[in-house]
C-alpha cells in the first residue's frame, strides 16, 4: 500500500519555487520508523542510571528491520551502544564523508499532556507522533531508508561513507560521540566533511531559507553561591543572601555587553535581508554607520539576541528548604552560551566582574561545573559547502541556502575535530510551532516532511 507519490507541493516561497520530494515512500517504511519510536532510549543525567535494556532492544531492532543494509555495510558497535556503519566507495584514495545522528531522546515529564502516547509511534495520513520524531530519530531512520534504497540498487558511492549513530547526545556524555571519535582516531580515519543536525529550513515571514549550521556557540555552566546570615521568617534581615541572588539574576538577565556579529552571521543577515521589516533592512544596509542601533534592535528578539550576544540564563535557584526560614545562603545556576570569537576564559572574567563588582569576595563562591569552547567556522565558501548547498537546492527546488550559527549544542562540535568541514543541517521544513516541539509535548513530524528527509540523504549519498 503506497502513501501516494510524494511529488507534492509542500510550501511555496518567495520566488515561486516549490519545495517537493521526488521519492515514493511506502507504508512499510513508515512502519519501520514508527516501530523504532516505541523504544524509550532516554539517557539519564547520571549515565549509570540509564535503562540500557531499551538501547539493546533498539539496536537489535535496527539490525532486523534493516538487515539488507547491515549486509551491504560494515557495521560495528562502539562502546556497546554507539553504532557505526560503513558503505564502501569506489575510490579509496578519496577522503570519506560522515553522516551522523543520535538516537537517544529526552524524557517526558507528563504523558497526559500528549495527544497520543509519547512512545507509541502513532501515525496517520499526515503526521508521525512520538518523542524523537524530530530530535533525532527522524534523521536516524531517514538515513537508513536512504541506505536501504541505494544498496537495493547496488549503488556504490564515489568515496567511503560512514554513518555514526550516537546514544548519549542529549546529556553530552563522553560515552557517546567522543567514544566514536576515539575509535576513528585509533583507526586513522579522518573525514573530508561531516553532517549532523543543527540547522533546518525555516519560513521567515513567508520566505523560505535553508539554514546550514557552520559554527556552534560554546557553553559554560556556573554555580554562584552567596553566603550570609539566616533568620526566622518572622524577623528577616535587611539584605539576606536570597535578595542578593535576586539582584544578580536581574543583572545577568539584562546583560547585553559585547555584541558581536561574526562573518557567518553577517552573511546570514545579508542573505535573509528580504524577510525583515523596513527598519531592520535599513539598519542592515547602513550597518557600518548604524551598528549600535542595529544591535539594539536585534537584541529585542530572543533568537536574534542570541546570535549577536553571549547569553546568560539563570536556570536553577536554590535557597531555603523551609517556608518559615530565611536561608543563610542562596545559589543560582547560570548557563552561558558563548559566541564564536570569544572564549570560556573571556566569559569567566565577565562573570567574575559582574559578581565581584556587586558582592565582596568573601561573601560569594563561584564554581565552574562544565565548559565547552565555541566551535570556529571555516567552511563557508568551501567546496564541500557549495556541494551541500547544491544538494539542498536540488531537494527543495532552489531554496536559498544561508550560513547559520547553531545556538544549542550538537555532536558536530566533537566530530569537527576529525573533519575538514563540519556542517549542521536537519533536512526538514519546520514551522515555528514544529521547531518548538523539540524536547516538548506532542513532538511530531509530517509524513511528507520525513519523505523529504529521505530524499535529501539519498541525494547526498549519490552526489557527495
Amino acid at each position: 500500500m503506497l502513501i501516494g507519490r510524494t511529488a507534492f507541493d509542500l510550501y511555496k516561497y518567495q520566488n515561486d519555487y516549490v519545495l517537493r520530494s521526488t521519492e515514493m515512500h511506502d507504508i512499510e517504511a513508515i512502519e519501520r520508523f514508527s516501530n523504532g519510536l516505541k523504544y524509550k532510549t532516554v539517557i539519564d543525567s547520571n549515565y549509570k542510571d540509564t535503562d540500557f535494556k531499551e538501547f539493546d532492544k533498539f539496536l537489535n531492532y535496527l539490525e532486523t528491520a534493516y538487515s539488507d543494509v547491515f549486509e551491504k555495510c560494515n557495521a560495528k558497535r562502539v562502546n556497546k551502544y554507539n553504532l557505526v556503519l560503513k558503505l564502501k566507495g569506489e575510490d579509496s584514495s578519496l577522503s570519506p564523508v560522515l553522516l551522523t545522528a543520535h538516537y537517544d531522546v529526552v524524557g517526558v515529564k507528563n504523558e497526559n499532556n500528549w495527544e497520543y502516547p509519547p512512545f507509541s509511534g502513532y501515525f496517520d495520513a499526515d503526521y508521525i507522533y512520538s518523542r524523537g520524531t524530530i530530535d533525532d530519530k527522524g534523521s536516524v531512520f531517514a538515513i537508513l531508508e536512504a541506505l536501504k534504497f541505494v544498496t537495493k540498487q547496488n549503488f556504490k558511492p564515489k568515496r567511503d561513507i560512514y554513518i555514526a549513530f550516537s546514544h548519549a547526545e542529549e546529556t553530552g556524555s563522553i560515552e557517546g560521540a567522543p567514544s566514536i571519535i576515539k575509535y576513528f582516531k585509533q583507526n586513522n580515519i579522518r573525514f573530508d566533511m561531516m553532517l549532523d543536525e543543527g540547522g533546518r529550513t525555516v519560513n521567515k515571514n513567508g520566505k523560505y531559507y535553508a539554514l546550514i549550521g557552520t559554527a556552534e556557540k560554546g557553553r559554560l555552566l556556573s554555580r554562584i553561591t552567596i553566603k550570609g546570615t539566616g533568620s526566622h521568617a518572622s524577623s528577616p534581615h535587611e539584605n539576606p543572601p536570597v535578595l542578593k541572588a535576586a539582584k544578580l539574576i536581574e543583572t545577568f538577565s539584562n546583560d547585553k555587553s559585547h555584541p558581536y556579529m561574526s562573518y557567518d552571521m553577517l552573511q546570514y543577515y545579508l542573505m535573509t535581508y528580504p524577510s525583515y521589516d523596513l527598519t531592520t533592512r535599513f539598519l542592515i544596509s547602513n550597518r557600518v554607520f548604524l551598528r549600535p542601533l542595529l544591535y539594539h534592535l536585534l537584541s529585542k528578539n530572543p533568537e536574534d539576541n542570541a546570535r549577536i550576544h553571549s547569553t546568560y540564563a539563570v536556570t536553577i535557584i536554590e535557597a531555603s528548604k523551609t517556608a518559615n526560614a530565611v536561608s543563610s545562603d542562596a545559589s543560582i545556576m547560570v548557563d552561558t552560551r558563548i559566541l564564536p570569537d570569544f572564549t570560556v576564559n573571556d566569559i569567566k572574567k565577565r562573570i567574575e566582574k559582574i559578581v565581584y563588582s556587586y558582592l565582596p569576595y568573601e561573601e560569594v563562591q563561584i564554581e565552574y561545573l562544565s565548559e565547552m569552547e565555541p566551535s570556529v567556522s571555516k567552511s563557508v565558501g568551501s567546496e564541500n559547502y557549495e556541494k551541500l548547498c547544491d544538494i539542498i537546492k536540488k531537494t527543495y527546488g532552489g531554496i536559498p541556502t544561508v550560513p547559520y550559527l547553531t545556538l544549542g549544542a550538537t555532536d558536530a562540535r566533537d566530530y569537527a575535530e576529525i573533519s575538514n568541514d563540519a556542517f549542521r543541517f536537519l533536512p526538514a521544513v519546520l514551522t515555528s510551532e514544529e521547531s518548538g516541539l523539540m524536547h516538548s509535548d506532542n513532538e511530531r513530524i509530517s509524513v511528507k516532511n520525513w519523505g523529504i528527509m529521505i530524499d535529501f540523504y539519498r541525494r547526498l549519498i549519490n552526489d557527495i
